[in-house]
């Protein structure tokens, strides 16, 4: 029986469980490979460490597959890190992405049916596609065994929509606007423990960090202000990337305010617009991009990666939506009344918006935070090094956070958890 069909973002996720490699059959479900291989997980399940709730059947699909081929199934359970993994088992990581959630009930031996109604029912009068990726069988603690006619199970079926963005829900870099471009320069690189670059204080209009996950670029806009068609409200807080920025500049023409048609370079063009309360973003394509740098090791308590990135907002409700439509995401109708709006991302830093500086009546904003290993090192280290900070410690269970400001008075949130 078929509970529930939803559309969903799962962010990225780790498992460790058993694998094989299965050939359909007309077994029955709770007498074929699959089954025999839970038999064989499930007395072993206590073994792993770092379990994050739930199990998976994995389902892996090779390319090009046909009706009949062979796939990898993964027996497992989520994890919150995969560095240790019990003899005989396979630690597996899945990129995050949207999916299609089918709630079934019934005994295992009906799983067929949900299967049938996903491909047959659901997907043709939908507005999405199947995707590449893993698709998964997840149990919880409504599953009361393979034969109990009560028992409750997910199939997570990847897709994507038929019109896609063409901007990614993906932080690619985020922007600091400065007066003193070697002032803010020094500061950024001493609070991360990094290097000055000199090579790159060479007149220009920018300074950049080249940081995992996402880049922080320091401008100090000395160009800009010499183009009369350019505003101080143009500043964009971060940069969305796209893999065409023809197609990128029609879609947002439809969603958005954009200031200016792409500006092209050798190897990478932009474009600047806005959200309707004002919030100015970027949108990029750019040619070199490259491997992902890895996070550097540094005597900082500080790590060089950016965490999170603000969108402070006025209308959670209404941002929440626009958010979503702009990037072709489904909106959670619960999370949006809420002070913090997660916008689901690819990787990378996450995206939040964020109601509480208008909630609260703040006269300040702050635009991003970094990891930290140690919000207590961190804390003594930027006293230690005369980096001004903006309120003490605060700590929420796991998480805790404080806040520095920059010359130019940017406020940096330093977290923890």
């Amino acid at each position: 029986m078929i509970l529930d069909t939803k559309v969903v973002w799962k962010d990225r996720f780790h498992i460790i469980g058993m694998k094989i490699r299965y050939q359909p059959s007309n077994a029955k479900p709770s007498e074929n490979e699959i089954t025999r291989l839970w038999q064989r997980f499930n007395p072993r399940y206590c073994e792993i460490t770092g379990r994050t709730g739930g199990v998976y059947g994995l389902m892996t699909m090779p390319p090009g597959m046909k009706p009949g081929d062979p796939f990898d199934y993964v027996a497992g359970c989520g994890v919150s890190a995969t560095s240790t993994v019990p003899e005989g088992m396979v630690a597996e990581s899945y990129p995050g992405g949207l999916y299609c959630v089918v709630t079934r009930k019934g005994p295992i031996d009906e799983l067929p049916q949900a299967f049938h109604y996903f491909w047959e029912k659901w997907l043709p009068g939908s507005d999405y596609d199947r995707a590449a990726g893993a698709e998964f069988e997840y149990y919880d603690e409504r599953y009361r065994g393979n034969d109990d006619a009560e028992s409750v199970m997910e199939l997570w079926f990847p897709i994507r929509s038929k019109r896609p963005a063409p901007i990614e829900n993906r932080v690619a870099s985020v922007f600091v606007h400065v007066a003193d471009l070697r002032r803010s320069a020094e500061w950024y690189s001493r609070l991360l423990g990094l290097p000055l670059m000199e090579n790159r204080l060479n007149g220009g209009p920018v300074y950049w960090f080249d940081l995992p996950g996402a880049g922080l670029i320091l401008d100090s806009n000395v160009n800009n202000r010499k183009d009369p068609d350019w505003r101080e409200e143009m500043k964009p807080r971060f940069m969305f990337p796209t893999g065409d920025i023809d197609a990128a500049y029609a879609y947002l023409r439809e969603k958005a305010e954009v200031f200016h048609a792409p500006e092209r370079h050798a190897h990478m063009a932009y474009i600047t617009f806005r959200d309707p309360e004002g919030n100015a973003h970027m949108a990029c394509w750019d040619g070199n991009a490259g491997e992902e740098p890895q996070l550097p090791a540094t005597e900082s308590p500080v790590a060089a990666r950016i965490k999170g990135v603000f969108i402070d907002v006025k209308e959670m409700k209404a941002m929440a939506a626009w958010y979503a439509d702009l990037l072709a995401l489904p909106l959670d109708e619960n999370t949006s009344e809420e002070a913090i709006y997660p916008i689901p991302v690819t990787r990378g830093p996450g995206l939040l918006l964020d109601h509480n500086r208008h909630r609260h009546n703040d006269s300040f904003t702050i635009p991003f935070m970094f990891d930290c290993r140690s919000v207590d090192e961190a804390y003594a280290f930027v006293e230690a090094n005369g980096i001004e900070v903006f309120g003490s410690i605060e700590r929420h269970g796991e998480f805790a956070f404080f806040t520095v400001k920059d010359p130019d008075g940017h406020l940096v949130m330093i977290c923890e958890g």
